[in-house]
C-alpha cells in the first residue's frame, strides 16, 4: 500500500474516530451516563486506542521514515553514496561547533578528470566518481566522513586526527587510488590538499587553506599530497 492510499484510509479511520466520540458525547447527555460509565467507556477506549494504533502503523510511521529518507537524499550525493556539499558542511559545522581539540581536512580532486569524460564518455566517467568514492570509502575509519562538494571534487573530514595523522590518511587514499587500474579508465590519480583546524577559523578559512594546498599539490605535478601551513 503505497503512502496515498494510507492517508485515504487514515482519513476515513479519523471520520470512524470523529463519529464515536460525537456518540460518547451524545451519550454523556444523559442523565444515567454516570450510572453506564464503566462498561461504555471502556468501550469506547478500547476502539479509540485500536484506531489510534492503526492510524500510527499505516500513516505516522511510514510519514515519518519517508521524511527521515527525503532528508537523507537531501544530504547525500545519489551518484556516489557520499554526503553533498550541504550534508558535509553541515556536519564540518557541528564538528566546530563541539570544538573538537583535533580535527582535519582532507581535499581530494581527481587528476584529468575532463580527460577521462573526453576520452571514454561521461557514463564512464560516473563509473569513475563512483569507484573513487568505493575506493576512499574502504580506506575511512569509523568516525570519518566522506563529501563530494561537486564535479571531481571530494573532502574527508577525519575527526580526532592532526596533520599528520591527516597525511598519512591521505597518503593511504592516493595509493588506494592508483594502485589498481580501473576498467573503465585505466589508472586514475588524485591530488590532495590536508589541513588541521586551528581552533577558532571559520569554515570557509579553514577549506580555503585545504584548497590552496590542493592546488599547491597540483602545481607539483599532481598524484601527491600536499600540507597546509599555520593560518596566518
Amino acid at each position: 500500500m503505497n503512502l496515498r492510499a494510507r492517508i485515504d484510509l487514515a482519513v476515513a479511520l479519523a471520520a470512524v474516530v470523529a463519529s464515536a466520540g460525537l456518540g460518547l458525547l451524545t451519550w454523556m447527555d444523559r442523565e444515567d451516563w454516570r450510572q453506564h460509565l464503566p462498561p461504555r467507556v471502556l468501550a469506547l477506549l478500547l476502539i479509540f486506542l485500536l484506531l489510534n494504533r492503526a492510524l500510527h502503523r499505516l500513516v505516522r510511521r511510514p510519514a515519518r521514515e519517508h521524511s527521515q529518507a527525503l532528508r537523507r537524499l537531501a544530504l547525500h550525493d545519489s551518484l556516489t553514496g557520499a554526503v553533498n556539499r550541504r550534508g558535509f558542511m553541515d556536519r564540518l559545522a557541528q564538528a566546530q561547533q563541539h570544538q573538537q581539540a583535533l580535527l582535519s581536512l582532507v581535499m581530494i580532486d581527481i587528476d584529468h578528470f575532463k580527460r577521462i569524460n573526453d576520452r571514454h564518455g561521461h557514463a564512464a566517467g560516473d563509473g569513475v566518481l563512483r569507484e573513487v568514492a568505493a575506493r576512499l570509502r574502504r580506506q575511512m575509519r569509523g568516525a570519518d566522513l566522506l563529501g563530494r562538494l561537486g564535479g571531481e571534487e571530494f573532502a574527508l573530514l577525519l575527526p580526532a586526527t592532526d596533520l599528520a595523522g591527516a597525511l598519512a590518511q591521505a597518503e593511504l587514499a592516493r595509493q588506494a587510488l592508483r594502485r589498481e587500474p580501473m576498467a573503465i579508465a585505466g589508472t586514475v590519480t588524485a591530488s590532495f590538499g590536508v589541513a588541521q583546524w586551528d581552533g577558532s577559523e571559520s569554515a570557509a578559512d579553514w577549506l580555503h587553506r585545504a584548497d590552496l594546498a590542493l592546488y599547491q599539490a597540483k602545481r607539483r605535478g599532481r598524484d601527491q599530497v600536499s600540507l597546509s601551513g599555520a593560518r596566518t
